[in-house]
């Protein structure tokens, strides 16, 4: 009877694996998680900003300040003055109106080592139903919360020594913001006599503001100057096709660079520029990235097609000049979570301004892999978008890996009809790397604040990213600020690699926060994990001198 029981059960088995073999309900090999975004990644329309998005900064992990010039917007208050400001919530897509009383236009923006965000300057006094102040020598002080709670702190006029349309912000390693630039009002380009060739601090030091010849030199393309903090504690400072190394703390330039080749890449001819992750296995060297531009100030000016990209830390440095894929001027550059570029926004033909100025929008966003060599760098036939972000469009970096989109308004007054019209809708664009798998790395115990150079512990689930046998997973933890984004800006963007050791069992990450203020300057940023390039959430987190100094 139980030899009988046997065959039955061999019979069984054998109908069983020839049904297995030809059932549509089963494989012949173990199945990887597969999706159609794998390559391309997702390109989404949800929400809306109420203000056209000129400028847009994250806050923290669930909001976005926005702030537009004042003008016409869609969202009114119940006076039926237009808002010109918005907090954005990255939870619900829904906005919430800021008053303001001095006009932002084409303003700048960073953050002081206490948290606060800081925004300088702006433009003329406007009436009617969007009324405001002149802005030219404004500082507005936004103290981010995440309770609905937070308004403007404004100091009306008079706080800058100069007036500044156009200036530039860069967060600083002593904690304050340095302010460069501008012009004394609005003008299609930089004139003699609005030209405003100096910087100063804020909060204020004592010697007030200090001559910046460079500013003089490249006229009249230096609206919104190109400036990067460097690792020697100097900064980076490009305008019109020129840069210098310059000593902020002694007030002299200790380098001049060779020019960019081709086109003029500043303000109205804009470009892109990115400083590449910095890395403490290559000791912390520096590369800038310039791309895009136009021609001349002419409405069918070609846009530019190339990218220059310089290695400061070379003895003699030299621009290496390679191709941008597409023509586009105003493109918006942000650095990804996993160390690559995304490159979105912008047109082929134009120039950078009102009316008429800004034609064919390019539609197809980039992927720069810095770390690949020349040729094999740029990743394409990614998910595109059907939305013309030209003149005044924004993108930021967000802690979930995404890139948040928006803005596009080339027209004054603003117009919902116009050929590319006046933009209040925001796209998101998920990178593929948040569909290569069915997990991505998980992290828990991030401190709100680290001081330098302390050592510090999270805990990492890496789920399936790791497997029983396979090879090690490669694993990176960096620091990303995504900066203040307008006009192609990204002021004090910036990722920072850190060092770390992983535990024998791969669950609990032992990492050491940046060395110094001049690495990575004091403030927020989001802690990322990435594993095999597939990055975990970020997690905000402080790095300051004293943690006394954080002030939310």
């Amino acid at each position: 009877m139980i030899k009988s029981l046997s065959w039955i059960a061999l019979a069984l088995l054998a109908t069983a694996t020839q049904a297995q073999e030809t059932s549509p309900f089963s494989w012949s090999q173990s199945q990887q998680f597969v999706s159609p975004y794998a390559t391309t990644g997702k390109m989404e329309q949800i929400g809306r900003t109420g203000v056209a998005a000129m400028h847009a900064v994250l806050l923290n992990e669930k909001k976005i300040l926005v702030i537009d010039k004042a003008e016409w917007n869609e969202a009114q208050f119940d006076s039926g003055q237009s808002a010109f400001s918005v907090e954005y919530d990255l939870d619900t897509n829904e906005y919430r109106m800021l008053p303001l009383e001095t006009n932002t236009f084409c303003s700048a923006g960073g953050f002081l080592a206490n948290g606060t965000f800081i925004n300088t300057g702006g433009g003329e006094r406007v009436g009617r139903t969007w009324k405001a102040d002149p802005g030219w020598q404004s500082i507005r002080h936004y103290t981010p919360c995440t309770d609905d709670s937070c308004e403007w702190s404004e100091f009306p006029t008079g706080r800058m020594v100069y007036n500044r349309w156009y200036p530039t912000v860069e967060q600083l390693a002593e904690g304050d913001i340095f302010i460069i630039g501008g012009s004394t009002k609005g003008a299609a380009v930089n004139r003699d006599e609005i030209n405003v060739p100096s910087y100063e601090f804020w909060p204020p030091r004592s010697e007030g503001a200090f001559d910046f010849p460079f500013l003089n030199e490249t006229m009249p393309f230096n609206l919104y100057p190109f400036v990067f903090a460097l690792p020697d504690g100097n900064l980076f400072i490009f305008a019109n096709k020129q840069s210098v190394i310059f000593d902020y703390k002694n007030h002299k330039i200790l380098k001049r660079l060779p020019d960019i080749p081709g086109n003029v890449r500043s303000y109205p001819l804009t470009a892109g520029a990115v400083m590449l992750p910095l890395d403490p296995a290559k000791n912390y060297a520096v590369e800038i990235l310039i791309c895009g531009g136009s021609k001349e100030m002419k409405n069918n000016s070609p846009a530019d097609d190339t990218c220059g990209r310089i290695n400061l830390s070379d003895e003699e440095p030299t621009w290496e000049m390679e191709t941008f894929v597409h023509k586009r001027l105003m493109p918006d550059g942000v650095i990804l979570p996993d160390g690559s570029i995304f490159w979105a926004n912008g047109c082929q033909r134009g120039w950078a301004g009102y009316n008429n100025r800004n034609h064919d929008p390019t539609f197809d966003p980039l992927i720069y892999l810095p770390e690949n060599k020349p040729g094999d760098r740029w990743v394409t036939g990614l998910a595109d978008t059907n939305i013309a972000r030209m003149y005044h469009s924004v993108a930021l970096t967000l802690p979930d890996g995404r890139v948040w989109i928006a803005g596009s308004n080339n027209v004054s007054p603003p117009d919902i009809l116009a050929e590319y019209p006046t933009e209040f809708r925001v796209e998101y664009f998920s990178p593929p790397y948040l569909f290569k798998s069915n997990t991505r790395p998980l992290i828990s115990h991030v401190p709100r604040i680290v001081t330098y150079g302390e050592s510090f512990s999270i805990y990492v689930n890496l789920g399936d990213l790791v497997q029983s046998g396979a090879s090690e997973p490669e694993i990176k933890v960096g620091l990303l600020r995504p900066g203040f984004s307008t006009h192609s800006m990204h002021m004090s963007q910036r990722y920072v690699y850190l060092k770390h050791t992983i535990s024998e069992d791969m669950q609990t990450i032992t990492i050491e926060a940046p060395p110094n203020g001049n690495i990575y300057p004091p403030g927020a940023g989001f802690l990322f994990v990435v594993c095999d390039g597939i990055p975990s959430k970020g997690t905000e987190m402080f790095v300051e001198h004293d943690v006394s100094v954080l002030a939310i």
